[in-house]
This record gives structure tokens, sequence and C-alpha cells, in this order.
């Protein structure tokens, strides 16, 4: 049976021309980037390569591109770094619909004297520009939004927020892991002091993440160490950091084209479905949305034996965020865009590059098939 994939928003497949950028650094390139003879300066050599690759994704300078283990450990770091700064002011503005280890770590200073003001959405999932504004104390030290968020797909008024930051002196986190690779980002124009990305997210491999730190910040590290210009201790993952140099360079060979692509197989689903299927409901902001994600829900039918009857069929998509599939509990995005989730329970559908319209036409085929029989 031919497995299917819609599940990108989670993880997306190692490309092979990553793969085999990588391969040589595992048994033949081995050298430590610390070492001082060839075999190390090689191997610092190609980090420095894979940084320049992701400073031009994104148009920072290279001396901005700090790697880490993961994109969490970016956030947190990022986090961090402006209690750190402005150790008097004891304030953060965040979302209700942020990433795991972005409301993990708050739980975690709220609970250490900070208080955290939880920026609401509406039904769409919007957030308000001057909730934002009206928020702001002056022991705020930090504001801290997604780019895009992985459950529906919404993007969001980075520009905007960051400007409204810069204004007030505050530093400005966002973690973009799910918008990398579908979406164009320019952290010079987008005014952000701190941005975090995932190499699993855009086809490289998960343990390697970047955090961006504009250069003229203050900056305090999570890890110690002399690494990475000693702002993030532990010995260089030089494998790892060479395949997100790699996908890097892919994406902007792509120029994005495949976006677009996506974007249309995307539309392409949703129409077959609502053509095909009654009371159905797409969560989410349709005008500003990533192409590649639906946060679809069929009346009455419960979404887990949907994904799991699909599955039988050898086609995987998910019910939420991969973060937070082993909690017993519903989705706090949808939550907090008050989702009737009695009547309408969402699978998230997140395409990637590598799926093709005979394979849509396949799900889009069982999809109907399966909630017929659960509607009877």
């Amino acid at each position: 049976m031919k497995k299917i994939y819609l599940d990108h928003n989670a993880t997306t497949k190692c490309s092979e021309e990553v793969y085999n950028e990588m391969l040589p650094y595992f048994k033949e390139h081995f050298g430590n980037p610390s070492s001082v003879y060839s075999l190390g300066l090689d191997t610092k050599e190609v980090i420095n390569a894979a940084r320049s690759k992701v400073a031009k994704l994104i148009n920072a300078k290279e001396d901005e591109i700090i790697f880490t283990s993961c994109a969490s450990e970016a956030n947190v770091t990022a986090i961090m770094n402006a209690t750190k700064t402005f150790p008097n002011k004891k304030h953060i503005i965040t979302t209700m619909i942020e990433h795991a280890s972005i409301m993990e770590t708050m739980k975690y200073l709220e609970n250490n004297g900070y208080e955290v003001t939880y920026l609401s959405v509406n039904n769409l999932g919007q957030i308000d520009l001057l909730e934002i504004e009206n928020s702001i104390r002056k022991d705020t030290c930090l504001i801290a939004v997604m780019m895009a968020n992985n459950e529906i797909g919404n993007i969001y008024p980075i520009k905007e927020i960051a400007c409204i930051a810069n204004e007030h002196n505050i530093y400005f986190h966002c973690d973009a892991v799910q918008a990398v690779g579908k979406v164009r980002i320019d952290v010079k124009n987008l005014g952000v002091d701190t941005l975090s990305i995932a190499g699993h997210k855009i086809n490289a491999p998960k343990g390697i993440g970047v955090l961006y730190v504009r250069n003229d910040i203050s900056f305090t590290p999570l890890i110690f160490g002399h690494q990475e210009n000693n702002r993030r201790g532990g010995t260089e993952n030089v494998p790892y950091i060479v395949g997100l140099g790699k996908a890097s360079e892919m994406i902007l060979e792509d120029n994005y084209q495949t976006s677009g692509k996506i974007k249309e197989l995307r539309d392409y689903i949703e129409k077959e479905i609502k053509k095909n299927i009654s009371d159905v409901f797409i969560y989410g902001d349709m005008d500003n949305r990533m192409p590649n994600t639906s946060s679809i829900a069929f009346l009455g039918v419960d979404a887990t034996k949907l994904m799991m009857m699909l599955e039988s069929f050898g086609i995987f998509v998910s019910t939420g965020s991969a973060c937070n599939s082993e909690i017993a509990e519903p989705s706090h995005v949808l939550v907090a865009c008050g989702a009737d989730l009695e009547k309408y329970q969402p699978i998230r559908i997140s395409l990637g590059k590598e799926n093709t319209k005979e394979e849509i036409d396949i799900f889009v085929r069982n999809l109907i098939n399966i909630v017929n029989v659960l509607r009877k």
C-alpha cells in the first residue's frame, strides 16, 4: 500500500539532496570544528558556509545566525535573553495560540515572579494590534508572537507588531518555524529582534535549529561555551548544520515556486471536499494563511476516528499539533478561537513538496467515503 503523508507541519522527510550532502560529515570529515588542525578547520569552514546560506534565506547577516539543537531551544533562549537584558521588567506579552515551547516557558516565568498577558484571538484566529498596544506596560520586556500558526495556518502581521515593540523599546521574538520555506522572510524588513527556525520543517533533519539574533541587541547565552562565537556552547552538530544549509539553499533555488503549486493542491482539496461533502467547516483566516495548511472539520464526525480510518488506507493526517498529540485535552489553539468542538472537530492537512495530484485524488476519494460511513 502506498503511503500518503499529509502532515508536513508536524515534520518533513529529510530530502535526498540534504541527506547526500550530510553523509561525508559523519565519517570522512568528522573533525571537531574547535580543533586547530586541518580536520577541524575544514568542518569549521563548512559550518560557516551553511551559516551563510541560512542567513541569505532570511536576509540576515552571517554573524546573526546561531545554530541550536532545535527551534524550541531557540525560542527559550530568546525569551530568557529578554528577561536577562531587562532584569527589572517582569511583564511579557504573547498570544493564546503559541507553540508549546513558548507556552511552557511562560508558565515557568509566571511561577518565578513574572506576569504574562496572553493576547486573545477572534473566531478566525486573528489577533488585534490594538490589544497589543493596550497591553504594553512600563515593565514589559518582551512581546513574542509566532509568524504562522501550526494548526490553522494563519499568518500574523509580524512587521506591524515589531514596529509597536520597537517604539516602546521592547524586545520582539518571532517563532517563524512554520513559515520558513512557505513564505518569504526578510528579517531586516520585518524588524524583529530574534527569530527561530527548525530544520525538520524544511526537509532537513530533526535535531537542528537556528536562532536569529539582530546584532545590535544585547544577548546572553542560554548554554554557555566558546562555540558559535560564545553564544551557544556545545560541539557543533556538523552534519545537521550542513543539512540545514543545503535545505536553505534549495528553498532559495526553488524561489518559492513549489509553494505556489502546493497552494493549488490545497485549494483543490478544499474545493473537492466542499463539492462532495455537506456541512464542512474550515478553521482559520481564509485570506491570510500558509499555502499548505487546511484545518477542516465535518459536522458530527469524530476527528480521531477519521484520522485512524484514513491511516488504515495509508493516509496520514493529524488532529492538531504533533507537540500536543499525547495530551488528552482539546487544542489550545481551537479553544482560543472559540471553536465548537462538539460539532466540528478538525483534521489538519498540511502538504509538502512531495505530494502529487494523484495522491490528493486518492485522499479525497477515501475521505468522502469515510465521512459518509462515520455519519451513518
